[in-house]
């Protein structure tokens, strides 16, 4: 069965993709910053590695690194459940300096278009200080492109 399915929507997530993520107000839903660009790469065997600029200085944010996994459900291979992922990742901050001083896990829930090349995004993100006590919680919503 799996034969018929077009090479887009067999791949899944995995790849490597340019993301825009914009922060929200989780009671709103209203943006709070502008949208920030980024690159998001989903490996096959359940990893990922994401990059997103903190602004005029990248030194004072880590790369994120997580894993991901496809939600089950159903059983047409077209249908959306198909299409359905969650990930998380961790990055960690530094000051100007380059000491340690803060993380953010993200979990999110995604679906991929149904052409494969396409995904939208909502998140919850959690920010925690230097002895990973929670401090804050956030959301934020994005899309990506897959690169070809």
């Amino acid at each position: 069965m799996l034969e018929n399915i077009p090479p887009e929507q067999s791949r899944g997530i995995v790849g490597a993709w340019r993301t825009a993520v914009t922060q929200r107000n989780c009671q709103t839903g209203l943006p709070v910053a502008p949208a920030a660009r980024g690159l998001l790469t989903f490996n096959e065997g359940g990893t990922l590695a994401e990059y997103n600029s903190p602004g005029p200085n990248p030194a004072l944010r880590s790369p994120g690194h997580g894993v991901w996994e496809q939600r089950s459900g159903g059983g047409r291979i077209f249908s959306s459940v198909f299409r359905n992922y969650s990930f998380v990742f961790v990055i960690n901050r530094y000051d100007a300096s380059g000491v340690f001083i803060s993380s953010q896990k993200i979990r999110a829930a995604l679906e991929l278009s149904a052409d494969g090349n396409g995904f939208t995004t909502n998140a919850a993100v959690e920010f925690f200080d230097a002895n990973d006590n929670l401090i804050g919680t956030g959301c934020a919503t994005g899309v990506g492109t897959r690169i070809e």
